[in-house]
């Protein structure tokens, strides 16, 4: 049986590990604090705290497979910090036995890029989480593992709508909509350990793009919430992540292919 730990399990990675433990791996995982420490053992995941710059839990290392699904954003001023953290990980795990890994990236690494972008178009990185995020997926290619790049994730007590709602001479209104399910998001990850899918550089968002303003004014209308309003814009010019090669290689059907399919919540 497939060892697996996550080094973060937070809002991705807690469902992630319970659809693991489900399907019968035996998973480890960490967390920042006792009581979510706690609540993840009551699930049955062998649960550690961890922070980025803490010593290392050496008791979840001996594990097959690794997921770094640990996000920058409590580190976003402090990139190098956070890139020299994850490169250290990504060492001591292969140290320890680890075989496979599977970094949770983002498709924000290309940037300002405009039209259709695949797995193999050039990357774009302007900030500096997004330039952290290319250098950790170099470490993890280069060890033979696979990247995960995400579009914006959405799912339960997690949609963009409230951020927006109410907000007026927003910008963008016609630019496409790249958004992924929480759900989809753990059927591909089963799907790449399950598959052996290592080495791989791979996509994951919804089929169909939407305009900004359309989806989120729809959005807005089915929570409840203030419409927000977008300036006249007929530009439409933006990035539309494609995700059909990673789609068919892993046999995957998105529970969500539509932004207007995913729950309100």
């Amino acid at each position: 049986m497939t060892n697996i730990s996550i080094l973060g399990c937070g809002w991705l990675g807690q469902p992630l590990a319970v659809s693991l433990l489900a399907q019968g791996f035996d998973v480890a995982g960490t967390c920042r604090s006792e009581q979510k420490q706690n609540a993840l053992r009551n699930l049955g995941i062998n649960a550690h705290q961890f922070e980025l710059g803490k010593q290392i839990p050496a008791n979840i290392w001996h594990k097959t497979t690794l997921i770094l699904n640990l996000p920058p954003g409590r580190y976003r001023e402090h990139s190098e910090f956070f890139t020299r953290e994850i490169l250290g990980l990504i060492d001591f795990g292969i140290e320890n036995g680890c075989e496979n890994l599977l970094f949770i990236s983002t498709t924000s690494v290309y940037g300002d890029r405009r039209g259709r972008v695949t797995e193999q178009s050039p990357v774009n990185p302007i900030t500096p989480s997004a330039k952290a995020h290319i250098r950790i997926e170099q470490e993890i290619l280069k060890q033979g593992g696979t990247v995960l790049r995400l579009a914006g994730l959405i799912g339960p007590q997690r949609h963009p709508v409230k951020h927006l709602a109410g907000r007026d001479q927003l910008s963008g209104g016609a630019n496409p909509v790249n958004l992924i399910h929480q759900q989809d998001v753990i059927n591909a990850v089963l799907r790449i350990i399950r598959k052996e899918y290592w080495g791989k550089v791979c996509h994951l968002a919804a089929t169909e793009h939407p305009s900004r303003a359309d989806f989120y004014i729809w959005a807005a209308e089915k929570a409840g919430l203030p419409a927000p309003q977008f300036l006249p814009d007929t530009d439409s010019d933006g990035k539309i992540i494609d995700a059909s090669a990673t789609l068919q290689a892993l046999g995957l059907e998105l529970t969500y292919p539509s932004p207007f399919s995913m729950p309100v919540s």
